[in-house]
């Protein structure tokens, strides 16, 4: 008996948090077993995506760029999933299904539920973006005049992306490229961000960037090298060429020139790292804490990745990462929800919207106190969210909450059925007597 036909498409194998997100929510389908699965790959900005065999790293990668889409398909798929965000959205199969890691402001744009509702249902990552999407309103004009309420009103659940915990854990294992490049940092203690940086603006990017390098700068100019910590960056720009990684480096050099001389060292990691050089990273004695500044996230899943080594998270106090920062295991920035800077807003992050921003100067306060102050009770706390995330958020628990989702949802495709015949047996007829 065939399967019914499921078209994913997204931004599989692509080198961005939705390439990730993508991948791993089409292994969960393949996984899934009840759909013949498809895949149509999408770019995601000018971010570059894996185009060989000769990069696919993992069998499930591989047996993944088995089933791309290399010519157009002959009948419309019975399910199509779409992976990006929600004014993308277009339906093309029999049941349509939009997963979006969404928002991470306080208001999500006219387009984005316009797109929401063009879909039969739709899959957000965190509560957050459930709870923006779903308030949402606006009027919608109609070129005659008519004017009708806009808003969200299709079903919707949350769907975290889970962690694969088979990589991503607490370990003493040394990971050699790693040890290589920390063997450089004289500092013992290190802060360590997460992240990509991708407004060209120094102090605009949604993951504040710009403002982390200030602050921790700020909190521990004019120390002397030998008590201070370092902060090291891994992040970049759209791409891992010589010239973002330039780019990268003139900013931290232009943000501590404003801060004065004696800046405490900053490092940059720049370029791609296999899973295992990730958690590497994560879990190498020199990195003590893991911090972020960001606005907002949709989920935030270098932070969930984090918290598994079993170091402390210091991250902002808002959006959908606090799904998984359980507030008993983690401290976090204070700080307060502000219009966001003009030079921020585009299309999808709207003008008149919010987001979170850190309070810089308690944030200084916080650094020094984790670096003075750093104990057991910093680190026990972090192996309870490391043990609690390790079993509440995995990728096996992200399968059962899929795939309860799609049983849920999705109805019965009629699919095609071989008929097997009988076998026919030879049967002898009786002769028959010939009259005279």
């Amino acid at each position: 008996m065939s399967k019914p036909l499921c078209v994913i498409q997204g931004p599989v194998f692509n080198r961005s948090g939705y390439g990730d997100l993508a991948t791993d929510l089409a292994k969960s389908l393949v996984r899934y077993g009840k759909y013949d699965v498809k895949i149509n790959p999408t770019r995601w900005g000018g971010c570059p995506s894996k185009a060989t065999v000769e990069e696919l790293i993992t069998d499930d990668d591989k047996q993944l760029a088995t089933i791309f889409l290399t010519q157009p398909l002959n009948k419309q798929p019975d399910l199509f999933i779409q992976i990006s965000i929600p004014n993308e959205f277009q339906p093309t199969g029999k049941y349509n299904i939009g997963i979006t890691a969404g928002i991470e402001t306080t208001m999500a744009s006219g387009q984005f539920v316009d797109g929401l509702n063009r879909m039969n249902m739709n899959i957000v990552t965190s509560n957050h973006v459930k709870k923006v999407f779903e308030s949402a309103e606006y009027q919608k004009q109609f070129e005659d005049g008519r004017k009708e309420l806009l808003k969200s009103e299709k079903p919707m659940e949350v769907c975290f992306w889970g962690a694969d915990t088979n990589i991503y854990k607490k370990t003493d294992e040394k990971v050699e490229s790693i040890e290589n490049e920390l063997s450089k940092i004289p500092e013992k203690f290190a802060f360590l961000f997460v992240g990509q940086w991708t407004h060209r603006n120094l102090y605009h990017d949604r993951k504040d960037i710009g403002n982390l390098i200030k602050t921790f700068s700020n909190a521990f100019k004019n120390k002397s090298p030998e008590n201070r910590p370092c902060l090291l960056l891994k992040t970049s720009g759209v791409n891992f060429s010589v010239v973002d990684r330039d780019e990268i480096l003139n900013r931290i050099k232009q943000i501590q020139s404003e801060v004065g001389d004696n800046c405490p060292n900053v490092y940059l990691l720049h370029g791609e790292l296999t899973p295992t050089e990730m958690n590497g990273l994560l879990n190498h004695e020199k990195v003590k804490v893991h911090v972020s500044f960001t606005h907002g996230e949709g989920f935030g899943h270098p932070l969930l990745i984090a918290s598994l080594s079993g170091k402390p998270v210091l991250s902002s106090n808002w959006s959908g990462h606090l799904d998984f920062l359980n507030p008993k295991y983690t401290s976090f920035f204070e700080g307060s929800l502000k219009q966001i800077d003009p030079a921020s807003a585009n299309d999808w992050l709207i003008k008149e919207s919010s987001w979170f921003y850190v309070a810089y100067g308690l944030a200084e306060d916080k650094f020094k106190q984790y670096y003075h102050s750093y104990n057991q009770s910093y680190t026990d706390k972090a192996e309870q969210l490391r043990i609690e995330n390790a079993e509440k958020f995995s990728l096996q628990s992200m399968d059962a909450k899929l795939w309860g989702i799609l049983d849920k949802y999705v109805p019965e495709f009629a699919v095609e059925k071989q008929i097997v015949l009988p076998k026919l047996r030879k049967i002898e007829l009786p002769k028959l007597n010939k009259k005279v």
